[in-house]
């Protein structure tokens, strides 16, 4: 027994520890990632300037209060003063959170970092930071609204609302009006601490010393976050963002609705495993399930048509179906169409989960650029360029003003709001597709107007205000970008096969393909035998199929024998029970389904299927494909016309289609009318088809349309001709 135990209880131990880890796994998701968590924000100049961004840091705050963080520590580096008052509100709604506040500043809080600093509960500085300033800087107005407040006004405005905010937060309130007053003297016991017309600016030493047991403004020095996490001992790992990377994630979870982890994505995952599973018999070239996917974006790829942009799409959604750990787009284009590029990085891009990368291989440039701002994440050779999107006609034409503005517009938002999705500047972004674009970053000027931006890799990866330009790093392979980012997936190229790219021309002439088989069906079906009607139909079904197959849509054996049981129907009606009208409804009904879904593509169709973000409505994604079915219906209904009124006129006509199988009515001045007088009453023949009512019968070597009196006829008995009108001609038994 004790030997028992011995060995059941390393195993009971382990599995308790296992469901216990479970549980608080568990118990973590379903709570809060923030909760109980210090929040660091990261602040600068462009925070409190940029309407947008003044915007995004409200809504920060405000999620910071919902999600129950345990502190809010901002780390400040502001040096400008400020030019307007449109920062106040932000002041306001710090000052007054519930969540316990703390500055901290690192090398320097001037102008509005200033007043933020006085609104929280307690500030800290670096060793050599400092604070003040916090005046407003006089600059020339422009609009008429800034031209009605003078500056003077804006001063008082400030200096009350420091007054509101140390008195508030507990600071002392003459150090907070000499901030923005230069005619507030204040004085300590080590001599004056500035004098009458300067502005108040503090260095640490000065602003941690105390004045009757209290500092004169700083709680004390500190040469990081973490040493300020440690003495205000506040336990947690802390949180860390920016205004900039909050609104990233948030407009990733919004556009995207969250899909990363959804149970409907891991069904849809799974369902991938097994063959049988999918939706009619999905044959692929293989899964890349746990790959790295690579597409290659070469020369020409982005300007040979939307053909390339569906297999990208395709390629896209096929690595979200099948769980592929990351695709890679290696790039060497000069651009190509701005419309399905738009597409591509507004719709396809933002619908996936895995991460996705550009490896600028050498160049992307116009629409290549537009997709690498698409992805999570750039990577640049050591010798590459990327930029240079200006909208453009077709030819390399300059679009018209009127145009070329609408244009601009449109793709100026689309690059931008793609951009702010992925966490790339969205100023670089605009600057890559209009020459009007000044690009600044923390008040330096990288890149002036009048000219589109355009950049090499030194200044693509050059690190700005603590981040890269644009592109994460240098890498001279793909194995090199699968290093640095920690992936470990095996490489697979998404390249179409060759029979793929025929498959493209098969879907474009599709059409025709239609309009061929089903009038040669139908020649067929009205002929004696099997004949070269027959065979042509058979070829053009086969492309049809084929090609469609081949080019990831619906066509498959499935489909192919349902359009095969469709004209079977037909053909029964016909010849075995003419009139009885459900099995032709029943077949031209199968006809209409097999060659419309056939059409369909099988990735997006399961895309809608499993409801994933993205998927296109159901009419639309059916709209095309029948759109061109009818077009089929129409253009074989003109074939069957035409050939019935011309064909049976010429030589060749007459080898190919036999004049007796030759419709009645359409036909009958082919086939006698002169020698009998305008009549075939009178006119006996065999009937070659049982007459219920309607059939067919041989006359003197003619086959004809008939139609009994009215009672059932048998094939092979005598018939005399008793009625001829038009078309319709009556027959009974002899």
């Amino acid at each position: 027994m004790r030997s028992l135990l011995r060995r059941v209880t390393p195993v009971l131990t382990a599995f308790f520890a296992a469901f216990a880890a479970g549980e608080a796994a568990r118990g973590q998701e379903e709570g809060s990632d923030w909760k109980g968590r210090p929040l660091v924000i990261s602040l600068t100049d462009d925070d409190l300037e940029d309407s947008k961004r003044l915007r995004e840091f409200g809504r920060l705050l405000d999620k910071a209060e919902e999600e129950q963080v345990s502190h809010i520590i901002f780390e400040m580096d502001f040096d400008r003063p400020a030019t307007d008052l449109d920062f106040q509100e932000a002041l306001e709604k710090v000052s007054d959170l519930s969540v316990p506040t703390i500055s901290y500043i690192s090398s320097s809080a001037i102008g509005p970092g200033a007043l933020l600093a006085l609104g929280t509960d307690s500030i800290y500085m670096g060793p050599s930071a400092i604070v003040g300033s916090a005046g407003i800087e006089v600059v020339a107005a422009d609009s008429e609204e800034k031209k009605a407040q003078p500056a003077n006004q804006k001063q008082s405005i400030l200096k009350a609302r420091a007054r509101s905010l140390a008195s508030k937060k507990g600071h002392r309130v003459d150090v907070a009006e000499a901030f923005v007053d230069s005619e507030r003297e204040i004085s300590a016991p080590w001599g004056e601490v500035t004098g009458k017309g300067e502005v108040l600016t503090l260095t640490a030493d000065e602003a941690v010393k105390e004045i009757e047991g209290k500092p004169l403004l700083a709680k004390a020095m500190a040469d990081s976050v973490e040493e300020v996490l440690k003495n205000e001992e506040i336990k947690g790992d802390p949180i860390e963002t920016s205004p900039r990377d909050f609104a990233a994630e948030a407009n990733r979870e919004r556009l995207t609705g969250g899909e990363k982890g959804d149970p409907s994505k891991e069904k849809a995952k799974a369902d991938q495993e097994e063959a049988e599973s999918s939706l009619f018999g999905r044959r692929e070239e293989g899964s890349y399930e746990g790959r790295v996917v690579v597409v290659e974006i070469g020369e020409d790829a982005l300007s040979t048509g939307k053909a390339s942009f569906n297999f990208i799409d395709r390629t896209l959604k096929k690595a979200e179906l099948d769980g592929a750990e990351a695709v890679i787009f290696d790039m060497d284009t000069p651009g190509g169409f701005a419309w399905y590029t738009e597409g591509l990085v507004l719709d396809s891009l933002q619908n996936i989960s895995f991460p996705t990368y550009t490896f600028v291989n050498t160049r992307a440039e116009s629409a290549g650029a537009i997709i690498a701002v698409g992805t999570d994440h750039i990577y640049m050779r050591p010798a590459a360029t990327i930029g240079s999107a200006l909208v453009v006609g077709g030819a390399g034409q300059d679009l018209n003003d009127s145009m070329e503005d609408k244009v601009t517009q449109m793709i100026i938002a689309a690059v931008r709001n793609t951009a702010e999705l992925k966490g790339h500047n969205p100023d670089v972004a605009e600057a890559f597709v209009t020459r009007e674009k000044e690009v600044k970053i923390d008040g330096e000027v990288i890149h002036e107007a009048g000219n589109v931006l355009n950049l090499n890799t030194i200044e693509a990866t050059e690190v700005i205000d603590g981040k890269p330009l644009l592109a994460k790093g240098v890498a001279r392979n793909l194995n090199e970008i699968l290093k640095q980012e920690g992936l470990e997936g095996e490489i697979v190229k998404a390249k179409p096969l060759g029979m793929e790219a025929f498959a493209h021309w098969v879907q474009k002439l599709s059409v025709l393909l239609i309009v061929v088989g089903l009038a040669g069906a139908y020649t067929e079906i009205n002929s004696p035998g099997f004949g070269l009607p027959g065979l042509i139909s058979v070829l053009a079904f086969s492309l049809f199929f084929f090609g469609n197959y081949m080019a990831g849509n619906l066509a498959g054996y499935e489909l192919a024998v349902l359009l095969v049981l469709g004209l079977v129907l037909i053909a029964v009606e016909v010849f075995l029970f003419p009139g009885a009208i459900i099995p032709g409804a029943v077949g031209a009904a199968l006809v209409l389904v097999a060659l419309g879904l056939a059409m369909v593509d099988r990735v997006d169709l399961e895309w809608k299927w499993n409801d994933l973000p993205g998927a296109a409505s159901w009419i639309s994604l059916f709209r095309q494909s029948f759109i061109m079915v009818a077009l089929g219906l129409v253009g074989a209904l003109g074939v069957v016309l035409a050939s019935m009124r011309f064909l049976p006129d010429t030589r060749f006509g007459n080898r190919l289609i036999l004049q007796e199988a030759v419709a009645g009515g359409a036909s009958i001045d082919q086939l006698g009318l002169e020698e009998k007088e305008d009549s075939y009453v009178g006119l006996s023949g065999t009937t070659t088809t049982d007459l219920l009512p309607s059939g067919k019968g041989d006359f003197e070597g003619k086959y004809l349309d008939i139609v009994s009196d009215g009672e059932f006829i048998k094939k092979g008995e005598s018939v005399t001709v008793v009625l001829h009108e038009g078309s319709r001609i009556v027959v009974a038994r002899a």
